[in-house]
Protein backbone atom coordinates (compact mmCIF):
# COMPACT_ATOMS: atom_id res chain seq x y z
CA UNK A 1 0.00 0.00 0.00
CA UNK A 2 0.95 3.93 -0.52
CA UNK A 3 0.36 5.25 2.91
CA UNK A 4 0.66 9.08 3.73
CA UNK A 5 1.22 9.49 7.88
CA UNK A 6 0.76 13.50 9.06
CA UNK A 7 1.91 14.42 11.85
CA UNK A 8 3.28 17.80 12.54
CA UNK A 9 5.98 16.16 15.11
CA UNK A 10 6.57 13.32 12.60
CA UNK A 11 7.22 10.68 13.83
CA UNK A 12 5.43 11.33 16.63
CA UNK A 13 2.89 8.37 17.60
CA UNK A 14 4.05 6.64 14.60
CA UNK A 15 7.89 6.59 16.01
CA UNK A 16 6.96 2.56 16.06
CA UNK A 17 4.52 2.29 13.49
CA UNK A 18 6.25 3.63 10.44
CA UNK A 19 9.56 1.29 10.27
CA UNK A 20 7.03 -1.60 10.42
CA UNK A 21 5.15 -0.57 7.29
CA UNK A 22 8.66 0.27 5.51
CA UNK A 23 9.92 -3.21 7.01
CA UNK A 24 6.48 -4.70 5.70
CA UNK A 25 7.22 -3.43 1.79
CA UNK A 26 4.55 -0.36 2.48
CA UNK A 27 5.48 3.03 0.40
CA UNK A 28 5.32 5.60 3.16
CA UNK A 29 5.29 9.38 2.84
CA UNK A 30 4.96 11.90 5.50
CA UNK A 31 4.22 15.68 6.09
CA UNK A 32 5.28 17.50 9.27
CA UNK A 33 5.77 21.18 10.63
CA UNK A 34 9.37 20.41 11.66
CA UNK A 35 12.75 20.88 10.30
CA UNK A 36 14.46 17.98 11.73
CA UNK A 37 16.29 15.38 9.61
CA UNK A 38 13.79 12.66 8.17
CA UNK A 39 14.47 9.99 11.14
CA UNK A 40 13.45 7.23 8.23
CA UNK A 41 14.01 6.81 4.24
CA UNK A 42 10.89 8.08 3.52
CA UNK A 43 9.74 11.04 1.19
CA UNK A 44 8.99 13.62 3.88
CA UNK A 45 7.06 17.21 2.90
CA UNK A 46 7.73 20.14 5.40
CA UNK A 47 5.09 22.90 5.74
CA UNK A 48 5.77 26.26 8.22
CA UNK A 49 3.82 26.30 11.27
CA UNK A 50 0.95 29.33 11.66
CA UNK A 51 2.18 31.96 14.02
CA UNK A 52 0.57 32.20 17.68
CA UNK A 53 -2.54 34.48 16.89
CA UNK A 54 -3.02 36.64 19.98
CA UNK A 55 -6.64 37.68 20.79
CA UNK A 56 -9.50 35.47 19.16
CA UNK A 57 -9.79 33.95 22.51
CA UNK A 58 -13.68 32.96 22.36
CA UNK A 59 -13.78 29.17 22.71
CA UNK A 60 -10.51 28.28 21.61
CA UNK A 61 -10.75 30.62 18.38
CA UNK A 62 -6.81 31.30 18.04
CA UNK A 63 -7.03 27.05 18.47
CA UNK A 64 -9.59 27.14 15.39
CA UNK A 65 -7.50 29.55 13.06
CA UNK A 66 -4.46 27.70 13.75
CA UNK A 67 -6.07 24.01 13.00
CA UNK A 68 -7.20 26.06 9.77
CA UNK A 69 -3.88 27.29 8.55
CA UNK A 70 -2.43 23.58 8.99
CA UNK A 71 -4.99 22.23 7.11
CA UNK A 72 -4.41 24.32 4.15
CA UNK A 73 -1.06 24.09 4.39
CA UNK A 74 -1.45 19.81 4.44
CA UNK A 75 -3.57 20.29 1.64
CA UNK A 76 -1.05 22.19 -0.45
CA UNK A 77 1.45 19.49 0.61
CA UNK A 78 -0.96 16.49 -0.22
CA UNK A 79 -1.31 18.34 -3.71
CA UNK A 80 2.20 18.32 -4.47
CA UNK A 81 2.24 14.62 -3.71
CA UNK A 82 -0.53 13.52 -6.73
CA UNK A 83 1.36 16.11 -9.06
CA UNK A 84 3.91 14.29 -8.67
CA UNK A 85 1.52 11.28 -9.71
CA UNK A 86 1.58 9.81 -5.59
CA UNK A 87 -1.57 8.91 -4.55
CA UNK A 88 -2.15 7.07 -0.96
CA UNK A 89 -3.99 4.21 -0.24
CA UNK A 90 -5.16 5.23 3.38
CA UNK A 91 -4.11 8.20 5.53
CA UNK A 92 -2.78 7.84 8.43
CA UNK A 93 -3.18 11.09 10.71
CA UNK A 94 -2.75 12.76 14.68
CA UNK A 95 -6.30 14.93 15.09
CA UNK A 96 -5.02 17.02 17.47
CA UNK A 97 -4.09 19.57 14.95
CA UNK A 98 -6.58 19.88 12.58
CA UNK A 99 -4.24 18.89 9.99
CA UNK A 100 -6.35 16.52 7.89
CA UNK A 101 -9.45 19.11 7.96
CA UNK A 102 -8.79 19.09 4.21
CA UNK A 103 -7.75 15.56 3.14
CA UNK A 104 -11.64 14.87 2.02
CA UNK A 105 -11.51 17.49 -0.33
CA UNK A 106 -8.75 16.35 -2.38
CA UNK A 107 -8.88 12.88 -1.44
CA UNK A 108 -12.93 11.90 -1.32
CA UNK A 109 -12.10 8.07 -1.63
CA UNK A 110 -8.91 7.83 0.62
CA UNK A 111 -9.91 6.40 4.13
CA UNK A 112 -8.44 7.95 6.97
CA UNK A 113 -7.29 6.37 10.22
CA UNK A 114 -7.08 8.73 12.93
CA UNK A 115 -5.19 8.75 16.32
CA UNK A 116 -7.60 11.44 18.56
CA UNK A 117 -5.97 10.48 21.92
CA UNK A 118 -8.12 11.71 24.41
CA UNK A 119 -11.52 13.36 24.49
CA UNK A 120 -10.46 15.68 27.91
CA UNK A 121 -13.51 16.30 30.36
CA UNK A 122 -13.71 17.95 33.28
CA UNK A 123 -12.06 15.27 35.62
CA UNK A 124 -8.66 14.75 33.49
CA UNK A 125 -5.65 16.66 34.69
CA UNK A 126 -7.17 16.80 38.01
CA UNK A 127 -9.81 19.65 37.45
CA UNK A 128 -11.81 19.56 40.31
CA UNK A 129 -9.48 17.75 42.92
CA UNK A 130 -6.25 19.76 42.22
CA UNK A 131 -7.13 23.86 43.10
CA UNK A 132 -4.17 24.38 41.13
CA UNK A 133 -5.50 23.42 38.01
CA UNK A 134 -8.68 24.68 36.72
CA UNK A 135 -10.56 23.43 33.89
CA UNK A 136 -9.81 25.27 31.02
CA UNK A 137 -12.82 25.49 28.73
CA UNK A 138 -11.09 26.38 25.36
CA UNK A 139 -10.55 22.64 25.31
CA UNK A 140 -14.75 22.91 24.39
CA UNK A 141 -13.44 24.58 21.24
CA UNK A 142 -11.07 21.14 20.65
CA UNK A 143 -13.91 19.15 20.93
CA UNK A 144 -15.67 20.79 18.28
CA UNK A 145 -12.54 20.39 15.87
CA UNK A 146 -12.15 16.40 17.30
CA UNK A 147 -15.60 16.11 16.11
CA UNK A 148 -14.85 17.07 12.39
CA UNK A 149 -11.95 14.74 12.58
CA UNK A 150 -13.62 11.84 13.75
CA UNK A 151 -16.78 12.20 11.26
CA UNK A 152 -14.15 11.89 8.49
CA UNK A 153 -12.31 8.98 9.53
CA UNK A 154 -12.84 5.30 9.07
CA UNK A 155 -11.25 4.03 11.65
CA UNK A 156 -9.89 5.97 15.52
CA UNK A 157 -7.27 4.05 17.11
CA UNK A 158 -6.66 4.84 20.80
CA UNK A 159 -3.80 3.35 22.57
CA UNK A 160 -5.34 2.44 25.88
CA UNK A 161 -8.84 1.34 27.04
CA UNK A 162 -9.28 4.21 29.20
CA UNK A 163 -8.77 6.90 26.89
CA UNK A 164 -11.46 5.24 24.70
CA UNK A 165 -13.44 5.61 27.39
CA UNK A 166 -13.32 9.10 27.59
CA UNK A 167 -15.19 9.56 24.47
CA UNK A 168 -19.11 10.35 24.00
CA UNK A 169 -20.88 7.12 23.23
CA UNK A 170 -21.58 7.92 19.78
CA UNK A 171 -17.54 7.31 19.03
CA UNK A 172 -17.98 3.90 20.67
CA UNK A 173 -18.80 1.88 17.49
CA UNK A 174 -16.76 -0.46 15.49
CA UNK A 175 -15.06 2.12 14.04
CA UNK A 176 -13.22 2.63 17.04
CA UNK A 177 -9.89 0.10 17.88
CA UNK A 178 -8.02 -0.13 21.07
CA UNK A 179 -4.34 -0.22 20.22
CA UNK A 180 -1.32 0.67 21.69
CA UNK A 181 1.61 2.08 19.35
CA UNK A 182 3.81 -0.12 21.58
CA UNK A 183 6.85 -0.29 22.59
CA UNK A 184 10.22 -2.29 22.23
CA UNK A 185 10.65 -4.60 25.22
CA UNK A 186 14.18 -5.82 23.40
CA UNK A 187 15.35 -2.68 23.53
CA UNK A 188 13.22 -1.50 27.14
CA UNK A 189 14.43 -4.43 28.91
CA UNK A 190 16.31 -5.67 32.15
CA UNK A 191 19.95 -5.51 32.74
CA UNK A 192 21.39 -6.08 35.98
CA UNK A 193 24.88 -4.99 34.81
CA UNK A 194 23.75 -1.85 33.78
CA UNK A 195 26.84 0.91 34.16
CA UNK A 196 26.52 4.43 32.27
CA UNK A 197 27.27 8.18 32.75
CA UNK A 198 25.03 10.76 32.21
CA UNK A 199 25.11 14.88 33.36
CA UNK A 200 28.10 13.74 35.12
CA UNK A 201 26.71 11.04 36.94
CA UNK A 202 27.64 7.58 37.04
CA UNK A 203 24.83 5.07 37.10
CA UNK A 204 24.75 1.40 38.51
CA UNK A 205 23.03 -0.61 40.07
CA UNK A 206 25.17 -0.47 43.51
CA UNK A 207 23.50 2.53 44.78
CA UNK A 208 19.56 3.29 46.27
CA UNK A 209 18.32 4.76 43.22
CA UNK A 210 14.75 6.43 42.55
CA UNK A 211 13.48 7.53 39.45
CA UNK A 212 11.24 9.81 38.00
CA UNK A 213 10.74 10.39 34.47
CA UNK A 214 7.97 12.61 32.46
CA UNK A 215 8.37 15.40 29.44
CA UNK A 216 7.79 18.15 31.34
CA UNK A 217 8.31 18.53 35.49
CA UNK A 218 4.13 19.76 36.17
CA UNK A 219 1.60 19.20 38.40
CA UNK A 220 -0.47 17.04 36.25
CA UNK A 221 1.87 14.45 36.72
CA UNK A 222 2.61 14.77 40.29
CA UNK A 223 6.07 16.60 40.22
CA UNK A 224 5.33 18.76 43.32
CA UNK A 225 4.41 15.41 44.97
CA UNK A 226 6.83 13.88 44.43
CA UNK A 227 9.21 16.11 45.71
CA UNK A 228 7.26 17.07 49.00
CA UNK A 229 7.85 13.31 49.82
CA UNK A 230 11.42 13.26 49.16
CA UNK A 231 12.55 15.07 52.36
CA UNK A 232 10.76 12.37 54.46
CA UNK A 233 12.75 9.53 52.19
CA UNK A 234 16.23 11.04 52.31
CA UNK A 235 16.06 11.20 55.77
CA UNK A 236 15.58 7.93 56.11
CA UNK A 237 18.33 6.60 53.32
CA UNK A 238 21.23 8.66 53.79
CA UNK A 239 22.14 7.07 50.35
CA UNK A 240 19.34 7.18 48.34
CA UNK A 241 19.87 9.18 45.21
CA UNK A 242 16.80 10.77 43.20
CA UNK A 243 17.47 10.71 39.34
CA UNK A 244 14.96 13.27 37.95
CA UNK A 245 13.96 13.25 34.05
CA UNK A 246 12.28 16.26 32.38
CA UNK A 247 11.91 19.63 30.88
CA UNK A 248 10.93 22.58 32.68
CA UNK A 249 8.31 23.60 30.67
CA UNK A 250 4.56 24.27 31.66
CA UNK A 251 3.54 20.95 30.40
CA UNK A 252 -0.11 20.00 30.06
CA UNK A 253 -1.32 21.79 33.23
CA UNK A 254 -0.30 25.02 32.16
CA UNK A 255 2.38 25.46 34.54
CA UNK A 256 2.82 27.32 37.86
CA UNK A 257 -0.04 30.00 38.78
CA UNK A 258 2.95 32.79 38.42
CA UNK A 259 4.35 31.37 35.64
CA UNK A 260 7.34 30.29 37.27
CA UNK A 261 8.71 27.05 36.95
CA UNK A 262 7.54 24.54 38.85
CA UNK A 263 11.38 22.86 40.00
CA UNK A 264 11.73 26.30 41.08
CA UNK A 265 9.00 26.51 43.17
CA UNK A 266 9.12 23.34 44.67
CA UNK A 267 12.70 24.33 45.55
CA UNK A 268 11.90 27.41 47.07
CA UNK A 269 9.08 25.49 49.08
CA UNK A 270 11.19 22.48 50.15
CA UNK A 271 14.66 25.24 50.53
CA UNK A 272 16.46 23.79 53.48
CA UNK A 273 14.69 20.11 53.98
CA UNK A 274 16.89 18.55 50.15
CA UNK A 275 20.19 17.04 50.43
CA UNK A 276 20.45 18.53 46.74
CA UNK A 277 23.63 16.60 46.28
CA UNK A 278 21.98 13.49 45.71
CA UNK A 279 19.19 14.20 43.51
CA UNK A 280 19.93 14.82 40.06
CA UNK A 281 18.07 17.11 37.55
CA UNK A 282 19.00 15.90 34.29
CA UNK A 283 16.25 17.47 31.81
CA UNK A 284 15.62 15.63 28.91
CA UNK A 285 18.16 12.90 27.80
CA UNK A 286 18.42 10.54 24.96
CA UNK A 287 16.77 7.48 24.89
CA UNK A 288 19.58 4.86 25.35
CA UNK A 289 20.44 6.81 28.39
CA UNK A 290 16.72 6.96 29.74
CA UNK A 291 16.96 3.34 29.14
CA UNK A 292 19.98 2.42 31.36
CA UNK A 293 18.49 5.16 34.46
CA UNK A 294 15.53 2.65 34.35
CA UNK A 295 17.61 -0.37 34.32
CA UNK A 296 19.99 1.02 37.49
CA UNK A 297 16.53 2.23 39.14
CA UNK A 298 15.65 0.53 42.70
CA UNK A 299 12.24 2.29 42.26
CA UNK A 300 10.69 4.51 39.97
CA UNK A 301 7.80 6.97 40.57
CA UNK A 302 4.95 7.58 38.31
CA UNK A 303 2.37 9.79 39.23
CA UNK A 304 -0.54 10.79 37.08
CA UNK A 305 -3.96 12.51 37.24
CA UNK A 306 -6.36 11.15 35.27
CA UNK A 307 -5.29 11.56 31.33
CA UNK A 308 -3.18 10.10 28.86
CA UNK A 309 -0.56 7.10 29.41
CA UNK A 310 3.11 7.91 29.28
CA UNK A 311 5.06 5.67 27.34
CA UNK A 312 7.90 6.33 30.01
CA UNK A 313 5.28 4.29 32.24
CA UNK A 314 5.86 1.30 29.77
CA UNK A 315 9.35 1.25 29.31
CA UNK A 316 9.84 1.14 33.14
CA UNK A 317 7.96 -1.37 33.52
CA UNK A 318 9.08 -3.49 31.01
CA UNK A 319 12.70 -2.83 32.38
CA UNK A 320 11.76 -4.38 35.54
CA UNK A 321 11.61 -1.59 37.35
CA UNK A 322 9.61 -1.40 40.79
CA UNK A 323 7.07 1.18 40.35
CA UNK A 324 5.14 3.42 42.91
CA UNK A 325 2.03 4.59 40.78
CA UNK A 326 -1.27 6.72 41.36
CA UNK A 327 -4.16 5.08 42.31
CA UNK A 328 -6.78 5.17 38.99
CA UNK A 329 -6.84 5.65 35.77
CA UNK A 330 -4.49 6.00 33.70
CA UNK A 331 -2.13 3.51 35.98
CA UNK A 332 -4.76 1.04 36.93
CA UNK A 333 -4.77 0.13 32.97
CA UNK A 334 -1.68 -1.39 33.57
CA UNK A 335 -1.11 -1.94 37.39
CA UNK A 336 -2.97 -3.92 39.85
CA UNK A 337 -2.11 -2.58 43.53
CA UNK A 338 0.42 -4.80 44.91
CA UNK A 339 0.87 -7.15 41.49
CA UNK A 340 3.17 -5.42 39.27
CA UNK A 341 3.46 -2.31 41.75
CA UNK A 342 2.37 -0.21 44.21
CA UNK A 343 -0.50 2.65 43.94
CA UNK A 344 -0.69 5.43 45.94
CA UNK A 345 -3.82 8.42 46.35
CA UNK A 346 -2.69 11.81 43.98
CA UNK A 347 -1.94 13.77 46.91
CA UNK A 348 -0.90 11.09 49.87
CA UNK A 349 2.76 12.79 50.20
CA UNK A 350 3.27 10.61 53.57
CA UNK A 351 1.69 7.48 52.15
CA UNK A 352 3.89 7.95 48.54
CA UNK A 353 7.02 8.15 51.24
CA UNK A 354 6.46 5.28 53.20
CA UNK A 355 5.82 3.05 50.02
CA UNK A 356 8.68 4.36 48.52
CA UNK A 357 11.38 3.43 51.72
CA UNK A 358 9.80 0.29 52.35
CA UNK A 359 10.71 -1.13 48.77
CA UNK A 360 14.08 0.45 49.19
CA UNK A 361 14.43 -2.22 52.46
CA UNK A 362 12.72 -4.93 50.54
CA UNK A 363 14.88 -6.28 47.83
CA UNK A 364 12.58 -9.39 47.25
CA UNK A 365 9.67 -7.79 47.15
CA UNK A 366 11.25 -5.24 44.44
CA UNK A 367 12.47 -8.27 42.33
CA UNK A 368 8.84 -9.83 42.31
CA UNK A 369 7.12 -6.71 41.22
CA UNK A 370 9.70 -5.74 39.03
CA UNK A 371 9.06 -9.42 36.57
CA UNK A 372 5.45 -9.24 37.14
CA UNK A 373 5.87 -5.91 35.32
CA UNK A 374 8.29 -7.30 32.65
CA UNK A 375 5.30 -9.57 31.75
CA UNK A 376 2.46 -6.84 31.78
CA UNK A 377 4.65 -4.80 30.09
CA UNK A 378 5.35 -7.66 27.38
CA UNK A 379 2.12 -7.72 26.08
CA UNK A 380 2.11 -3.87 24.68
CA UNK A 381 5.20 -4.90 22.88
CA UNK A 382 5.49 -3.45 18.85
CA UNK A 383 5.64 -7.26 17.99
CA UNK A 384 2.09 -7.62 19.43
CA UNK A 385 0.42 -4.43 19.17
CA UNK A 386 1.72 -3.50 15.36
CA UNK A 387 0.63 -5.94 13.44
CA UNK A 388 -3.23 -5.26 14.95
CA UNK A 389 -2.85 -1.85 14.03
CA UNK A 390 -1.45 -2.90 10.12
CA UNK A 391 -5.31 -5.08 10.44
CA UNK A 392 -6.85 -1.99 11.25
CA UNK A 393 -5.57 0.08 8.32
CA UNK A 394 -5.87 -3.04 5.75
CA UNK A 395 -9.29 -3.02 6.86
CA UNK A 396 -10.52 0.59 6.47
CA UNK A 397 -8.98 0.38 3.13
CA UNK A 398 -11.00 -2.78 2.13
CA UNK A 399 -14.04 -1.64 3.52
CA UNK A 400 -13.74 2.45 1.50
Amino acid sequence: MRLLLIHQNFPGQFRQLAPYLLKQGHDLAAICSHQRPAPMPIQLLRYTPPSKVKGLQHFGGSMWLEALQRAESVTHAVAALLAKGWQPDAVLAHSGWGETLGISELLPDVPQVIWPELWVRPEHGGHGTDPGLPQKLEQLGRHALTRVALAEAQAWVLPTRHQANSFPSEFQGSRLHVVHEGIDASVACPNPLVRYSVRDCSIDRSVPTITFVNRNLERLRGFDMFMRALPMIQRAHSQVRILIVGDNESGYAGGSPGGEPLRQVMLRELQGELDLSRIHFLGRIPHPQLMALLQASWVHVYLSYPFVMGWSLLEAMACGCCIVGSRGMPVAEVIEDGVQGLLVPMGDVELLARRVIALLNAPDLRRNLGEAARKEALSWDQSVTLPQILRVIEEAVKCR
